[in-house]
């Protein structure tokens, strides 16, 4: 997995590549809490991700948490196959994806 930062709108965006699951959620999780720690809002852009494990539902479910005292997460750019992973475990009602 890849991962790429860069600010759109005065945002930092974290662009994951690739499959984030047991193997790769360290690093994903490492990158979140370095990158909105100091920010406001947070914007993940999961346009290049094409499987999310539970592990990583874990990592987002962290990140919202960690991000809703301030500006809040957001998620952009997700595929249909993740798409439908947050909806079957109920994520596409609990977190702001557009």
């Amino acid at each position: 997995m890849k991962i790429k930062v860069y600010e759109k709108e005065g945002s930092p965006v974290i662009a994951p590549e690739g499959k984030i699951d047991h193997a790769t959620v360290t690093e994903f999780e490492e990158k979140i809490n370095e990158i909105g720690k100091d920010s406001d809002t947070l914007i993940l852009d999961m346009a290049g991700v094409e499987y999310v494990s539970s592990a990583a539902l874990r990592a987002i479910l962290n990140a919202n948490d960690l991000m809703e005292d301030k500006g809040g997460l957001v998620i952009t750019n997700v595929n249909h196959m993740v798409m439908e992973i947050f909806k079957i475990t109920g994520f596409s009602e609990y977190l702001k994806i557009q």
